[in-house]
């Protein structure tokens, strides 16, 4: 116990020693700075962007001056120059250093998958560049140690098994990254965000766990996660039960079948490895490896503006930052903002041969932001992220599909056989464009919204397929994109209202019933921070778990059925009344924006005068009671 102990101190303090200073990832510089996304071992088109910029020279050496060259994270895996990108970055940092410039880097998940042994993305190409690193005796020895664990069948389909799962480079690879190699040693000198100036860098996000930490206490924690699992893995393989082979997938029923294998031998004993193996097994909870962690998280590239933007805003105000610029999930070929600006994704596929996009970099200098794209001598600026809610349910916008809704032949009609109103099924088609919709033509109070008098203990009854038009209308004045479109059509001599379909879906009463898990990048109760304030806005008092509706694909939020909604009354509904609201600046912004003359213009046709200035004193109730994003 005392030599697993020894090691576990030595590596802790090895990595104490190659630490950062807290102020390395707290940087203000009047400066120019060049900030890239994930090159995943594209160092061809990587080195061609970076020429481009004058940052390095045509023999790949430092020409950037007093540029500060920053790395999202994800320079390896999948490419096939991944050990080039590390050297050169590592070549380029003392470069940078010696005439006043700097190069940063925040760790991605794939930098962190490779140090700890997951090697599920690594190329043919990128093993064979540590093949001449190992030499035959070293490759023997990981096929005896192989062969130690895996002693079933004959020798020569053993050895192709081992060929081919572990190819050479392999060893050598696992080594180059690990505590001691020469890249996990720079490696582990990095930190996962950095501020530069008024920006905050990361590679994924930054999930509601952390929104609230500073970078001092995320860059500690996850340092220290990580080091704590390179140093405990590092104690069992020296203690004989975590041989090179066995890799992150794998190690948990590995090591189970060892201490099993040790308590059948040696009854009511305790190995001297149980310690750290006990540790190997509690990482499982540590936000480095969880979909949390700021190397992983998806939700501010992927999830909802108006709900990430609270998680965003909260971060960023905490560390007296403007803007969070990240990668990881890529944008195939176009730098994106999102959320007013608020985020920046620069993950443009530099990789093109697996993610059909380009290399590009975000330059900074002189106050001003651009996106430099490889070969292309203009400057841009990044693309507003695509958010229409028609487009990726019909692939038309939503004038468009509105259009087709009203004037295309119909073609067939089902009962849908759920609600009290019985809607139908309506498919339309015209030319090669097929579409689906809900029909539905129940209005228990007709030509309400021209009555010269709103009388509530009536009208607040209704029933209305309007109002499902209404919802509509509402939702794209506030650009939620989360109800689809709707219109007035006739349908088989019926007046009503047409929603567009959502295709792939399943609402929440079957997938309780179904004990589907709740899967997706985008928490189910961050989404539900949108369903509160819409809901409350617009006095909906039917919601219930069939028509709260998830696509089966993402698990995203979509909202349907809004006929018993827009009600005079100017305070919550009742299933909403003790819930806490949430509301980043950039959704209050939007609720801000919403008028009298506005929406009489866009929802006069649906709602009467009273309903209209219910919704602004329900607004103005929520802009009251919700919790913002100060600190």
């Amino acid at each position: 116990m005392r030599r697993i102990a020894l090691l576990l101190a030595v590596g802790l303090a090895f990595c104490s020693a190659v630490a950062r200073a807290a102020g390395d990832w707290e940087v203000a510089t009047p400066e120019r700075v060049v900030a890239f996304g994930d090159v995943h071992g594209a160092f061809e088109d990587w080195t061609g962007l970076l020429r481009e910029l004058g940052v390095i020279d045509a023999d790949n050496n430092w020409s950037g001056g007093r540029t500060h060259l920053v790395s999202l994270g994800d320079l390896i895996d999948r490419g096939p120059g991944s050990r080039q990108v590390v050297e050169l970055m590592m070549q380029l940092e003392e470069q940078a250093a010696a005439v006043g410039g700097a190069v940063h880097m925040v760790l991605g998940n794939h930098e962190v998958m490779v140090m700890t042994g997951d090697l599920r993305y690594v190329s043919a190409q990128e093993f064979q560049a540590f093949a001449a690193d190992e030499s035959p005796a070293e490759r023997e020895a990981l096929y005896a140690q192989y062969r130690r664990f895996n002693p079933a069948g004959e020798e020569a389909a053993a050895r192709s098994a081992f060929e081919a799962r572990y190819p050479p480079g392999f060893l050598a690879l696992r080594k180059a990254y690990s505590p001691g190699g020469r890249l996990g040693d720079w490696l582990l000198r990095q930190p996962f965000a950095i501020k530069v100036n008024d920006k905050v860098y990361l590679h994924g996000g930054i999930s509601a766990q952390l929104s609230g930490e500073s970078l001092d206490s995320i860059n500690a924690k996850l340092r220290g996660e990580l080091r704590d699992f390179l140093a405990n893995m590092a104690a069992l393989r020296d203690a004989g039960v975590m041989p090179w082979h066995v890799g992150y997938q794998d190690r948990l029923s590995f090591l189970n079948a060892r201490a099993e294998e040790f308590a059948a031998a040696h009854p009511g004993e305790g190995a001297q490895w149980f310690e750290p193996l006990t540790r190997v097994f509690e990482a499982q909870q540590a936000v480095l490896f969880s979909q949390d962690s700021p190397n992983w998280y998806r939700g501010t590239a992927l999830c909802h503006p108006y709900a990430e933007s609270f998680n965003t805003e909260r971060f960023l105000k905490r560390l007296g930052a403007r803007q969070l610029v990240v990668g990881h999930p890529p944008t195939r070929g176009m730098a994106r903002q999102r959320m007013d600006g608020l985020v920046i994704r620069l993950d443009t596929g530099m990789l093109s041969s697996v993610y059909h996009g380009r290399a590009a970099a975000l330059v900074v200098e002189g106050g001003r932001d651009r996106i430099h794209y490889l070969g292309d001598p203009e400057p841009s600026v990044p693309l507003a992220q695509e958010r229409s809610l028609a487009r990726q349910l019909s692939d038309m916008s939503d004038a468009q599909l509105e259009e087709f809704m009203r004037s295309a032949p119909v073609v067939d009609i089902q009962d849908i056989g759920t609600g009290v109103t019985r809607p139908k099924r309506v498919t339309q088609a015209r030319g090669e464009v097929r579409n689906d919709a809900v029909f539905k033509y129940t209005d228990t109070h007709a030509g309400l919204q021209d009555s010269a008098r709103y009388v509530p203990r009536r009208a607040d009854d209704a029933d209305r397929y309007v109002y499902d038009v209404a919802a509509y209308k509402l939702d794209r004045m506030l650009d939620w994109q989360m109800v689809p479109t709707a219109v007035l059509a006739s349908v088989d001599g019926d007046d009503g209202a047409l929603s567009d379909w959502v295709e792939g879906a399943i609402n929440e009463r079957d997938r309780l019933q179904q004990e589907i898990p709740f899967g997706g990048y985008c928490k189910q109760w961050e989404q539900y921070r949108l369903r509160f304030i819409f809901d409350i806005l617009i006095y909906n008092e039917d919601r219930n778990l069939t028509n709260i509706l998830w696509t089966k694909d993402d698990f995203m939020l979509r909202f349907i059925d809004h006929s018993l909604a827009f009600r005079s009354r100017e305070k919550r509904p009742g299933q909403y009344r003790k819930v806490d609201l949430e509301l980043s600046d950039l959704l209050r912004r939007r609720l801000e924006s919403l008028d009298e003359a506005g929406l009489q213009r866009e929802l006069g046709a649906y709602l009467h005068p009273r309903q209209i200035k219910a919704i602004l004193a329900r607004r103005d109730l929520i802009l009251e009671e919700a919790q913002g994003t100060d600190p």
